[in-house]
């Protein structure tokens, strides 16, 4: 058995967001604090499959908790969905309707893309499905439309759940589940636990699979995740996922810890 702290094991770190840095607004201390005192010698790539808010948005509210993170430093999975669709579509120009928040039309716009509302977007080249707290039955309804006149269809991520200090809300997942099934057709997921984003977090962060720790606290996302790339996880219990959830869970995790300082 090794008894070398577990941080001295990793060069790298990608580390969920929500759940694990803080729970809607209120921080959790012994996650910043764990990043604070690890940051200056390894690279730190916060992740979050949240689309709604822009990078310059969680840059300011880390910085609110005591957090100090450049914008590079952060990736949300619009920005990993913007990235995917720049790699593999022509988006100079081409039209999107997005179901999701300013984060989302903020990265969309960011490849040259143009969003359509309204009427006009029954029309779009691309339908991109991420969390909206400002949802409606007029959006879902113009979305189905573009969708089944053929548009591309891409979705941020398939969180079920969005983790709240009163408890558990419909995350994107439930609206992706909604637009698929009335558009009869599945999106392509570009967030955790899915390879494009885990891959380009991993190249964003220039690290190596066998020296980076995947920290999260769901297990269908993160750890998941993090497995598929290749690399350690650790499940810290302080958002969705619970340590009676590990028992017959595969993967295991390789660390379940109630609190991030555990690992120094």
């Amino acid at each position: 058995m090794r008894d070398d702290p577990p941080v001295d094991r990793y060069k790298s770190f990608l580390i969920d967001m929500d759940g694990v840095l803080y729970i809607n607004q209120q921080p959790v201390d012994s996650a910043i604090e764990f990043v604070n005192r690890v940051k200056a010698n390894r690279t730190i790539l916060l992740l979050t499959n949240n689309s709604k808010y822009t990078r310059l948005q969680y840059h300011e509210k880390l910085a609110s908790m005591g957090l100090q993170m450049r914008d590079d430093q952060i990736m949300t999975s619009s920005v990993a969905t913007a990235r995917c669709l720049a790699e593999n579509y022509e988006t100079q120009g081409a039209t999107v309707f997005a179901i999701g928040g300013v984060g989302l039309c903020e990265e969309l716009e960011g490849i040259g893309m143009r969003i359509l509302e309204g009427e006009a977007a029954r029309q779009a080249q691309h339908v991109v499905v991420g969390w909206d707290t400002e949802l409606t039955y007029e959006k879902l309804k113009i979305a189905c439309l573009a969708l089944h006149a053929g548009a591309v269809f891409t979705a941020t991520n398939s969180d079920a759940t969005y983790p709240s200090t009163d408890g558990l809300w419909p995350g994107a997942g439930a609206i992706l589940a909604s637009v698929e099934t009335s558009a009869g057709r599945s999106a392509t997921v570009i967030g955790k636990p899915h390879a494009f984003m885990m891959q380009t977090a991993l190249a964003v962060s220039e690290g190596r699979a066998d020296s980076t720790l995947m920290i999260g606290d769901r297990l269908e996302t993160d750890i998941l995740g993090g497995w598929r790339a290749g690399m350690d996880t650790c499940l810290v219990l302080t958002g969705v996922s619970k340590r009676e959830d590990v028992s017959g869970y595969q993967p295991q995790p390789d660390f379940v810890v109630d609190s991030l300082l555990e690992l120094l």
